[in-house]
């Protein structure tokens, strides 16, 4: 894919950005589609691993490649328990079953935190600090968004759902660190 013309890398990063937004989107529905989805996520989710490389005109490495073999089940295992398992949890009487079921999304996050780690481990020391930074940058954007929201709560200015809030951290923290982590490889490049 790196050394595809330059309409065909940005082809296949909308093609791989589709079948992601696509399967998002069908997940949301019910019955067959939330399958149909979970296939289109499947079929992206590698594929987003290698386009970034790709429109960097580089060569997927051995990391990236295990990357996406563990990055890719350990999304699905977390699909399909955030979809047909953890709601479950809301009828259940409460007990040592109930607490298995709220918790069972964490052994696939723990899951892609592993692989995140050995992904970052994998690189060279520029990489490395690249991801370092990118990181800390990440966690004092969050940080400072999570205080703005709970000094507007604190005020009865906004009403911020605790449970929800808490949540999300961890997506804001991966969206956060991977726009930054473009960013500062691209900044990189171009000195």
């Amino acid at each position: 894919m790196h050394a595809w013309p330059a309409w065909g890398r940005w082809l296949a990063m909308a093609t791989t950005g589709a079948l992601l937004a696509a399967g998002f989107w069908l997940i949301t529905l019910s019955g067959a589609a939330r399958v149909l989805g979970l296939a289109l996520l499947a079929a992206g989710i590698p594929l987003s691993v290698h386009v970034g490389r790709a429109a960097r005109r580089e060569r997927s490495r051995t990391v990236e490649h295990r990357y996406a073999r563990q990055f890719m089940p350990a999304m699905l295992v977390y699909m399909v328990v955030m979809l047909y398992v953890w709601p479950m949890q809301k009828t259940m009487e409460p007990g040592l079953l109930k607490v298995a079921a709220a918790l069972l999304p964490v052994v696939p996050i723990a899951w892609l935190i592993v692989a995140s780690i050995r992904y970052v481990l994998g690189h060279d020391e520029l990489e490395r600090r690249q991801h370092l930074e990118a990181l800390a940058i990440g966690v004092a954007i969050v940080s400072v968004a999570s205080m703005v929201l709970g000094f507007l709560a604190a005020a009865k200015l906004i009403v911020v759902d605790a449970s929800l809030a808490l949540l999300l951290i961890y997506p804001a923290l991966s969206i956060t660190y991977g726009m930054t982590h473009c960013v500062l490889v691209w900044r990189g490049r171009a000195e």
